[in-house]
């Protein structure tokens, strides 16, 4: 855990980079707590927004490319499944 204690960056980047990572995960709580210690650190709010922002949209990009380009149903960036994708070579009926 010594690592954790000294990452070696600034403080407040490991924190936005974990309250990025929470969001990744949805962890509220963590959220929270990442918060309140950047804020006490007096980073900017539309900083803490940023990180936040980033990453809640690296689930959707990650299923976006592992599906290869495709269409995603995605909410709270949960896939929840594949759209039909017509195919714009195909004969139209």
């Amino acid at each position: 855990m010594d690592v954790l204690g000294n990452p070696g960056i600034a403080e407040t980047d490991f924190e936005q980079i974990s309250l990025a990572v929470s969001a990744v995960d949805g962890c509220g709580m963590r959220m929270n707590s990442r918060d309140t210690v950047l804020k006490k650190h007096g980073v900017a709010r539309e900083a803490i927004q940023s990180a936040v922002r980033i990453g809640s949209v690296i689930p959707s990009v990650a299923g976006v490319l592992a599906y290869g380009g495709g269409c995603l149903s995605v909410k709270a960036g949960r896939i929840l499944g594949r759209c039909q994708v017509e195919d714009p070579s195909a004969p139209r009926a």
